[in-house]
């Protein structure tokens, strides 16, 4: 499970049931169903055709289209589609909503079939490679498949054509401010991994992959390892989707480096909570397309001080408390090492700022404060009048006034 999953299943935990019956739908089995289904939520695998990367890698650093994975796509989202329609056609859902990229193109289109509303809960950026094909593509379905958009950063939002913004709401993620504490123990995983107890422990969670950027952590680490024998660094999570040639590369990079000892890697973890109160220092080094991110939302709420790349997804969630995460040029290990000396090297600046990022989760980032939010979108969206038929140009929902980005944070 990623982020899209997770919130996936904290939102269908706590939507209002007197309102709403949650029903997941996954193309495939695994851990969301099963948690699902262990947390009482009705579950089904509809099994379709896997999408295929729409582009070629071409040298290191250029990406071509693939025009027969987009041949390809075209067909197994319309495979998915039929196959989502007709459990719709049976279950006679008031409202459909979407959560990830395939998903909203055959989910959006089983809906309109059968004239049930359908909202995008929008939770990636959209690669501007090949001139913007991908942003413009995106932009015409968004137009015609979905009645409302929720994206979870602006910057998601802002890709959208300017038309579509009285139909867009930007929503924060959400953490579970009470799971994720300060007063958690960390003290088991620790002894797990074979920490020393007298160790000062920086760590990252995340998916292993390279826009993550854990090379540049791990190149930061080595440059204050020597001085600061008693620091660990911790690595938590998998290629969750990827295949493991990243995850060969940072091993291979620890082992050059003469780092091996000083470097864990702790692998996929449910234990994420205790994961995180095993750490002192919490290092978010993704170089691109992160917004809101659940990592960092979890850490903030676990109140550990954060060194950050300053990205456009992490400067959204600090505004007006820039003060309380220490960012750094993105993707510049020496200025990342220097940060995160100042962090190790100073106590009461940990304190100062893991006090600091766990107020401003509390205040702007709760679980009940996002499923709020969305409940009023979907409430709105579900109790329109007219459905909207096959032919008709998706309307705007100006009628229902909807909560502003400001309003839904």
């Amino acid at each position: 499970m990623g982020g899209v999953q997770f919130s996936t299943l904290y939102l269908a935990e706590r939507l209002n049931r007197s309102q709403w019956k949650p029903v997941v739908i996954c193309p495939e089995d695994g851990e969301l169903p099963e948690a699902c289904r262990a947390a009482g939520i009705e579950a089904h695998v509809l099994e379709h055709p896997a999408a295929r990367s729409t582009s070629l890698r071409a040298g290191s650093n250029l990406r071509v289209p693939n025009p027969v994975a987009w041949a390809w796509n075209a067909y197994a989202l319309n495979v998915a589609a039929r196959q989502l329609r007709g459990f719709l056609a049976q279950s006679q859902p008031a409202l459909v909503v979407t959560k990830g990229m395939s998903a909203h193109f055959f989910g959006g289109l089983a809906a309109r079939k059968l004239r049930i509303p359908c909202v995008w809960h929008a939770q990636d950026l959209i690669s501007e490679r090949t001139l913007g094909v991908y942003r413009r593509a995106f932009g015409r379905a968004a137009a015609w498949l979905p009645e409302y958009i929720i994206a979870d950063g602006a910057s998601i939002a802002e890709q959208l054509p300017r038309s579509l913004q009285s139909r867009v709401t930007v929503i924060h993620n959400g953490v579970d401010t009470g799971a994720f504490h300060p007063d958690v123990d960390g003290g088991e995983v620790r002894r797990e991994l074979g920490i020393p107890a007298d160790h000062l422990v920086v760590g990252h969670m995340g998916r292993v992959t390279p826009w993550k950027g854990q090379h540049y952590l791990i190149e930061a680490f080595a440059r204050i390892a020597e001085a600061h024998p008693r620091v660990t660094l911790l690595l938590v999570g998998a290629p969750v989707f990827d295949n493991d040639s990243y995850e060969r590369r940072l091993r291979n990079m620890v082992e050059e480096l003469g780092l091996a000892k000083r470097v864990k890697f702790a692998g996929y973890r449910h234990d994420t909570a205790q994961a995180l109160a095993a750490m002192d220092v919490f290092a978010f080094t993704s170089i691109e397309k992160d917004t809101s991110p659940l990592a960092l939302l979890s850490a903030m709420s676990s109140g550990l001080p954060i060194v950050a790349f300053d990205i456009e997804g992490v400067r959204e969630l600090i505004e007006g408390n820039d003060d309380c995460v220490l960012t750094v040029p993105c993707g510049e290990a020496n200025e990342l090492a220097s940060a995160l000396l100042r962090v190790i090297d100073d106590e009461q600046l940990r304190v100062r700022l893991g006090q600091s990022v766990r107020r401003l989760a509390e205040q702007r980032f709760s679980l009940d404060q996002h499923v709020n939010s969305i409940e009023k979108v979907l409430s709105q969206v579900a109790h329109r009048r007219e459905p909207v038929s096959d032919t008709d140009q998706v309307p705007s929902l100006s009628q229902h006034p909807l909560p502003n980005a400001h309003d839904a944070v």
